[in-house]
This record gives C-alpha cells, sequence and structure tokens, in this order.
C-alpha cells in the first residue's frame, strides 16, 4: 500500500497511479477537506469573528448570499424593521454587515463630515458612469460633481419653474373633473405617476412626456420597477454582477434589468439633451441651467448633463409618486386626520391665502398639511433598502461595542422611522400632530425619506413641491372613496411601490 503521507519524491508516481486508479479516494479526500473548511468558517464567523457579538439569522452570520435573496422576495422593507424588533439596535445581516437602529449611530454614520463613504456595493448602480451623484463612492469627487449642477435643484430655481407644474396640475384637474362624472373607481397611484413623471420632463427640459394626457405610460413605469428589482438584490451580489456584463453582456446580450438605467433610459436622456441642445428652449429649467453652468465650467460635459437627466428620468418620479399614494391612503384611512387638514385649508381659502391652483408658498405655509407630508413619509417611507456605509478604518463604537473598519452598516428609513426610542410607544400611529409640537426640529433630524447628510436627495425640492401642491389642490376639489382596500400591497424593490391605491371620486361642493 503507497503511504500517501510520504512526501518523498520517489513516491511521486506511485501516489499519482494509486489515485488514478481510486478516483473516489480522492474525492473523500476533498469532500473532507472542504467539510473540515466550511465547518470551520461557521465557527469563525459565529463565535470568533469580530461580529459574532451582534444577533441576526443563521444564515446571514455565514453567507453573503443570505441578503440579496431576501431583498428579492419584496419585503425587505418590513423584514428588517421585525429583526430589529427581535433583536434590538444593531442586528447582522451578513458576514460583513450590520443593520443599524440606534438613533446615535444613525446619526454618526450618515452626519455631513461624509467619514462614512458608500461601500462597494454601489459599483453595481453606477455601472460605468463617470458622473453619477447617487452611485459615486468619492466623498471628494461627489462633492466637486453635485457643486457643478446643485443650482437648477435649489428651492429657489424650482419655483420659477412652478408655472409649469401648474400647467400640468391644469390637466390632471381635467381628467379627474371627468373621473368625478363616472361611478367606476380610478388607480389614483398610477395617476399621481404620470403626473410626476410629466412633472420631471417639464421642469428638466419644459417638455412634458404627455403620459397625463395620454392616460398611459406606455410601459416605461415597468420597465422602471423591474430595473429596480434587479438593482436591489444585485447590489449585494456583486460577482453575478461582474460575470455578467464581462461574459455575457458582450457577447449574448442583456439580461439584468439593472442595466437599464445606465443603457435605455441613459439613452432616452441623451436623446432630450441633444434635442435640447439643437433646438434650444428655456434656460430657466433644468438643462438650461445647467447649459449655462458648463459655458464658464467646461468640465460639465453634455455627456454628464445626460448622466444626470438619466436620474431625473430614472428616479426623478417614483418617490413622489409613492410619496402622494401614502398621503392619501394615510388621510383616507383616518377621517379625524382629513378632516382637520381640511379645516385648515377652508380656513386659508377662506381668508383668501389659497389661490387655485395652490401655490408653493401658500402650501409651505400651512402648519398642518406639512405636518401630514411628513408624516406620511415617515410611517411610509418609499425608500425599502439601506444606503450601505464603510465604517472608517479606525473603527466606532455603538452601544458599547467596538466595531472595526471595513465593516458595513447602515439604516433603513423603515427603522429608523419606526423606532420607539425616537417616535415613542406610538410610533405605528399616524400622528401628524408630533411634527407640531416642541419636538419637531429634533425628529427631523431622524427624517431619512431623502437621505441623509452629503449624499441627501438632490430632486428633494422638486418632489416636495409636487406633494404641496397636489394634494392640497386635490383636498380642496374631489372627495376621495378608498375601493378594494384589501388589495392594497407593497413590494420593495430598492423603493417600496404602493399598488392598488384604487378611489371613487367626487367634486366637492363649491
Amino acid at each position: 500500500m503507497v503511504n500517501m503521507l510520504d512526501p518523498t519524491p520517489s513516491n511521486y508516481q506511485e501516489m499519482l497511479a494509486f489515485v488514478q486508479s481510486h478516483p473516489l479516494y480522492l474525492l473523500i479526500v476533498f469532500g473532507s477537506a472542504l467539510l473540515v473548511a466550511s465547518a470551520a468558517y461557521v465557527v469563525y464567523q459565529c463565535y470568533f469573528s469580530p461580529l459574532a457579538s451582534f444577533p441576526g439569522p443563521f444564515a446571514a452570520k455565514v453567507t453573503s448570499l443570505w441578503r440579496p435573496y431576501m431583498t428579492s422576495r419584496g419585503q425587505w422593507h418590513r423584514y428588517l424593521d421585525e429583526l430589529h424588533r427581535r433583536h434590538g439596535s444593531v442586528v447582522r445581516i451578513g458576514p460583513n454587515q450590520l443593520s443599524i437602529g440606534d438613533p446615535d449611530a444613525f446619526r454618526t454614520i450618515y452626519r455631513i463630515s461624509g467619514a462614512f463613504v458608500k461601500s462597494s456595493s454601489y459599483a453595481v448602480l453606477q455601472g460605468s458612469r463617470p458622473f453619477d451623484l447617487a452611485g459615486e463612492r468619492s466623498e471628494k469627487i461627489h462633492a466637486a460633481q453635485r457643486r457643478l449642477v446643485a443650482r437648477p435643484y435649489s428651492m429657489e430655481s424650482v419655483v420659477h419653474l412652478e408655472p409649469q407644474v401648474d400647467r400640468l396640475l391644469d390637466d390632471l384637474l381635467v381628467k379627474f373633473d371627468a373621473f368625478a362624472l363616472s361611478p367606476n373607481p380610478i388607480d389614483l397611484g398610477n395617476w399621481f405617476q404620470l403626473f410626476a413623471f410629466d412633472v420631471i420632463g417639464a421642469v428638466s427640459f419644459s417638455k412634458p412626456f404627455g403620459f397625463v394626457a395620454r392616460g398611459t405610460d406606455e410601459g416605461i413605469f415597468g420597465r422602471i420597477e423591474r430595473a429596480f428589482s434587479s438593482t436591489s438584490w444585485l447590489m449585494h451580489a456583486p460577482l453575478v454582477y461582474k460575470f455578467h456584463q464581462k461574459f455575457i453582456l458582450p457577447y449574448i446580450g442583456n439580461f439584468l434589468a439593472a442595466n437599464d438605467r445606465n443603457g435605455y433610459f441613459f439613452e432616452f436622456a441623451k436623446s432630450e439633451v441633444q434635442d435640447r441642445r439643437d433646438k434650444g428652449g428655456n434656460d430657466k429649467d433644468i438643462v438650461g441651467q445647467l447649459f449655462q453652468t458648463a459655458r464658464n465650467k467646461p468640465e460639465l460635459t453634455d455627456l454628464s448633463i445626460s448622466f444626470m437627466m438619466t436620474s431625473n428620468v430614472f428616479a426623478g418620479s417614483d418617490t413622489t409618486a409613492i410619496g402622494l399614494r401614502s398621503i392619501f391612503l394615510n388621510l383616507l384611512q383616518h377621517p379625524r386626520v382629513l378632516a382637520k387638514l381640511r379645516a385648515e385649508l377652508e380656513e386659508r381659502k377662506a381668508a383668501g391665502q389659497l389661490s387655485n391652483p395652490v401655490t408653493f408658498h401658500e402650501a409651505e405655509a400651512c402648519p398642518y398639511l406639512q405636518a401630514v407630508i411628513y408624516e406620511a413619509l415617515r410611517v411610509f417611507s418609499p425608500v425599502g433598502t439601506i444606503p450601505d456605509r464603510d465604517v472608517p478604518k479606525e473603527g466606532m463604537t455603538i452601544c458599547g461595542r467596538f466595531i472595526p473598519g471595513g465593516t458595513v452598516v447602515g439604516t433603513s428609513p423603515w427603522v429608523i422611522h419606526h423606532s420607539p426610542e425616537i417616535w415613542g410607544p406610538d410610533y405605528e400611529e399616524f400622528k401628524p400632530e408630533r411634527w407640531l409640537g416642541e419636538d419637531s426640529s429634533h425628529l427631523k433630524r431622524f427624517f431619512f425619506t431623502f437621505g441623509g447628510g452629503t449624499r441627501t436627495c438632490i430632486g428633494k425640492n422638486i418632489s416636495w413641491l409636487e406633494m404641496d401642491k397636489l394634494v392640497s389642490t386635490l383636498l380642496m376639489r374631489y372627495n376621495f372613496e378608498l375601493v378594494d382596500e384589501a388589495n392594497i400591497t407593497d413590494v420593495c424593490s430598492t423603493l417600496v411601490f404602493l399598488k392598488g391605491l384604487k378611489v371613487k371620486i367626487t367634486m366637492r361642493d363649491a
């Protein structure tokens, strides 16, 4: 019998001959080695890893595949919230990943200094785009890019575009007036998105896409949702993405909807920017202002502007539409709040302080309206995923426990917005009054719908202007009745898509 443990060269040929004649033996040896290595890895992750003391599902501790799998199921936002109810402020959601619900740690991670940089998962979102505020990991590059494009997104600039929003709102009111004459319900959420997408076209290119007028999105919304869904799990399965991009995409074609952001929607935005460049137009819209900036800042190329407009087109309507759905759903489920809001609006109308349609500044002066918007976006945040950040190399301490540098940490809006430590024991209740008390400025520090720190959503002002105007104007003009409430569902695909918001509309008494 050959001594397999004898490493002397004289035995090599005999060993090779033995292995060739006994392949099962080799399989057993390698299988045993793999089993021992796997067991050692599991033991290390569960008992000796620097994150071993943090609670979480067993599968999350030992494999990076757990998170993309759970994300792909569509209820990641609610499941994360449930995990924190079960395990506390810090939950392990990967071998090197922690979900954070601690208020102080949340403030540290997303503070304005930007010490916690975006994790490598954002490479999937960015793809090959050199100009990308959402996907860019470098704080220095991001800051430089944001300075180039920030002016058109300021509230001062956005308000100058309000007349374009008013024209689209008039178009929507014509549609709703017709619906009010019919006993048939409508999908209110779909109309909100048609409106929000048209607004993006109007403020970006002075060119509404005509979705409200035609009453259809021509398949665009489904394409956006599929891209978000694909991106949500691919960001945590980077090897799948890299393999596809290197070996499948160049030879067979695209099989990942996530690529639509940097493919289909980029080409769409690029075409609109080029058309605008060729034909000229309104210097006050976003593209017009960026063209003006580019005259003095040649580093802002038409290609960079096209990348920026891709983000407008791809993600500019969904957060607003989801927010509007949440606002109306919660108002219709809470008649007391709806009556109180209408009373505020009626009082201001009687005092000559509300126009038709309501202006942004008039809506901003309605404190209860503002409280309703904040609260609706708190209880049902449009964003359901975790904006991952890397712990700096010096590490950090959370709840008395040290977390080493390089650990991926982050907080979901659904976790921080439902924290009883911040919002009190009634955190699940839709209660706009919480935003009117002395603590309101403190609470706004934990309002995370539009992100935080240096990465706050650049389109926040556009979204808020739309919500201000639409909510106040529609509530003054129509009554809404929920239909098939039991069929309302939500699906988390990075954003939390609220589906099935059907209502009957009737005109209110003048």
